[in-house]
């Protein structure tokens, strides 16, 4: 695996390209619980879809370098 600095990721986060794919993803997010709240309890494997949904693109979002990070 190798390893990038806390410097590499900063440059990373701030690039427009990242910023607009986190957007998207986070755009996502609110339509996929829009989708939940008007349909939860209906189907219980469609509900599971959804709640791992957002729970992996939250998990995405609070990323942190600190695990990947060569000081």
């Amino acid at each position: 695996m190798s390893f990038i600095t806390k410097t590499e990721w900063g440059d990373w986060k701030q690039d427009k390209v990242t910023k607009a794919f986190y957007g998207a993803a986070f755009e996502r997010v609110e339509d996929a619980k829009d989708i939940l709240s008007m349909s939860a309890g209906l189907d219980q494997d469609e509900n599971n879809f959804y709640r791992g949904f957002i729970a992996a693109y939250r998990e995405m979002a609070e990323f942190k370098v600190d695990d990947l990070v060569d000081d």
